[in-house]
């Protein structure tokens, strides 16, 4: 890695301010023709407004591919040190941290494919036909584990719902490779022959 970390922090720090930049001239533009006594034109719904929103911004960020992989590498890294961390938290009894670091760990190592691909996009993909029931037991067993930590104070509620939580996160994860979600559940069903 020859780009050293004050090169990269400096040239993404300039194409952010500058693509933010864009960002507030065409939102300032738009704001002018709303309040300018132009033609209303057809409502949209929140999640019209937000995609193009979402989409203009996301588009007048340019990284270069290089700093998309240091972002992601960078995110996922952070992601799972983090989840390792709790698992020395769970081992001292901490039970809150551990139950919030590992939830901010799988959120991090799951955010982290964003760089590559975008916000908007990954979350379509996470939503598809083929994996959105992955993903919304995903999101019930990481909202399950704070609840048992901070709420319910139950450490094997906690732990198994953090057991939840990653096999979740691998059947989501297993479901971008081609074929694997079924060459999981044929060695499953050979372990225990199902």
């Amino acid at each position: 890695l020859s780009l050293s970390l004050s090169d990269l922090s400096s040239s993404w720090a300039m194409g952010f301010s500058e693509s933010w930049s864009n960002f507030t001239k065409s939102t300032k533009k738009k704001w002018t023709k709303l309040t300018g006594g132009e033609e209303e034109q057809e409502e949209q719904t929140w999640s019209e407004s937000f995609r193009e929103t979402q989409d203009e911004f996301c588009n007048s960020i340019s990284l270069t591919r290089k700093q998309r992989m240091y972002g992601f590498l960078i995110c996922f890294l952070a992601g799972l040190g983090i989840s390792c961390l709790s698992i020395v938290l769970l081992a001292t009894g901490r039970l809150v941290p551990f139950a919030v670091c590992y939830s901010v760990g799988t959120i991090l190592s799951l955010a982290s494919s964003m760089f590559l691909y975008g916000p908007w996009y990954q979350l379509k993909n996470m939503f598809k036909e083929n994996r959105w029931i992955a993903t919304v037991m995903m999101l019930v067993f990481i909202a399950l584990t704070l609840v048992a930590a901070l709420w319910w104070k139950s450490v094997l509620l906690c732990i198994l719902f953090c057991i939840g939580q990653f096999l979740a996160t691998l059947w989501y994860t297993l479901s971008y490779i081609p074929f694997a979600r079924t060459l999981a559940s044929r060695c499953i069903g050979n372990c225990f022959e199902l």
